[in-house]
């Protein structure tokens, strides 16, 4: 007997749409005349999220008999009969689909049997959990109690949405310079497996379909790939200066680097999105194909899109985690613990961090909730951890890397007269220029690439103007090398 407090109803695991009112009603009249029940199945596990979802902890689940339990509660009951399937305790978060699938083979075979909208969403659930594919149609059938061609057509349209988006995962990663044994890791398939399909991939007809009329969004629809790896792989093969032109960019000759807007087809709505325009200069300049670049807080994923655009390697990193960008890796900074997670000295360091509080509130909803970003960080941390960061990027690079930084001044904005502004409360250009220095880096040029001035509302204008406050729209790329 266990005591039914004890008990733990998992929806998650529970493979009817809702317990039916009429079964229980009739399970606690059967009660009231002694009829006996067989006991009930339960599986202890551990690795069980709690009330709020966060610590871990262990329970007793529910896999057979919740109809049972909610007839016994009726009645007054504070115990009840019951078995175990396994006589060990399993670790919730890796036996999820064994655990429901249990449970509806358990519900196929005795008492309120499920019906066949349930079996349908039971097999839709284990597949969209299972991208690997190792729940097969003929063990989904043997489970369910339905027939393998059943079980075909209740999951062929999930079953071919993975592999697509699968695959277009290990075609970006591959592109992007991933060791097939560190995307084997990523996607949780075996290498050989990784092989084939980036042997395999054929996009040939992108070209039939521009001819056809269809546009990016349609092709990209149609391969079920993200719009940036579509455009990669239109453009494969074609010089920068081609891929320019392509994409609609003027290719700047100076040092001032003017993009107002940021190009939406490439890298994700972000605080502090910066033009892939941008980066694609600087990669323009200062790098070639087949180049690894770093960067270091990737947030919305811009970087790594322009580097697949112009056939450069990146590995990203962020605080942020990203589900949805397998390239980016989540790694938090620390420069005086001295970790260095890039696999291979890079070429072009592209850094592009907060500037200081700007979007600090942004950012902070961004991050992880027990690791800060360094936009809430005091003005003397904050530069220390710039100061530490080119430190330890000197050490673990090459003699040829390229560090191109990214940041604005950070003065009193929209607040403070010009005359009255403290030049020790600011963080300006030549402040980063001075860390750079002192730790080994040679700045050799200053981009200007200005932030849009119609971001401040006219009203905002006019109140800095009555106050003579002058707003900061600039916004510098120092490219330095080592020394």
């Amino acid at each position: 007997m266990i005591k039914i407090k004890d008990l733990t109803w998992d929806p998650a695991i529970y493979p009817r749409a809702a317990k039916s009112r009429q079964t229980i009603s009739a399970y606690a009249e059967s009660l009231s005349i002694n009829v006996q029940f067989p006991p009930i199945k339960i599986q202890r596990v551990f690795n069980y999220p709690d009330a709020n979802g966060n610590k871990s902890t262990k329970a007793f689940i529910i896999l057979d008999g919740n109809h049972r339990c909610e007839a016994f509660i009726e009645k007054g009951f504070k115990e009840i009969p019951f078995i175990e399937w396994k006589d060990h305790p399993l670790d919730y978060k890796k036996n999820k689909i064994p655990l429901l699938l249990e449970s509806a083979r358990c519900n196929t075979v005795h008492g309120d049997r499920l019906t066949a909208n349930d079996k349908k969403q039971v097999a839709r659930d284990i597949a969209a959990k299972d991208p690997e594919c190792k729940y097969t149609e003929d063990a989904l059938s043997e489970k369910l109690g339905v027939t393998r061609q059943t079980i075909n057509i209740w999951i062929s349209d999930i079953r071919a949405r993975q592999k697509t988006n699968r695959n277009s995962i290990i075609i970006r990663l591959s592109l992007l310079g991933w060791t097939q044994g560190k995307i084997s890791e990523r996607v949780g398939i075996n290498q050989q497996r990784i092989s084939q399909i980036t042997n395999n991939a054929n996009f040939g007809n992108i070209g039939n379909l521009l001819s056809r009329g269809h546009n990016m969004e349609y092709i990209a629809s149609h391969f079920q790939m993200d719009l940036a790896l579509a455009w990669a792989i239109r453009l494969q093969k074609k010089t920068d200066q081609e891929k320019f032109k392509e994409l609609g960019w003027g290719l700047r000759t100076w040092d001032q680097w003017n993009f107002n807007e940021c190009d939406e087809r490439f890298g994700d709505d972000w605080p502090g999105r910066i033009p892939a325009q941008l980066i694609a200069h600087t990669l323009y300049y200062y790098t070639k194909p087949g180049d690894l670049i770093l960067d270091p807080m990737a947030g919305g994923g811009v970087v790594p899109d322009t580097c697949l655009l112009f056939e450069r390697k990146c590995q990203a990193f962020d605080l942020a985690s990203r589900e949805d960008r397998p390239e980016i890796e989540h790694h938090h900074w620390d420069p005086k613990k001295e970790t260095w997670p890039v696999t291979k000295k890079p070429d072009l360091i592209f850094f592009d961090p907060p500037y200081y509080t700007k979007k600090k509130k942004e950012y902070e909803q961004k991050a992880d909730k027990d690791i800060p970003s360094i936009s809430s960080y005091t003005r003397k941390d904050y530069m220390q951890f710039f100061k530490d960061y080119f430190t330890l990027a000197h050490k673990n690079t090459k003699p040829t890397t390229i560090l191109a930084f990214l940041n604005a001044d950070w003065r009193n904005f929209e607040s403070t007269p010009a005359v009255e502004e403290k030049p020790d409360k600011s963080i300006t250009i030549f402040d980063y220029h001075r860390l750079l220095s002192q730790t080994g880096w040679k700045t050799i040029l200053r981009i200007e690439c200005p932030l849009s001035s119609e971001r401040l509302t006219g009203n905002q204008v006019q109140k800095m103007q009555d106050k003579r406050i002058i707003g900061t729209i600039g916004r510098t790329l120092l490219v330095a090398k080592k020394t």
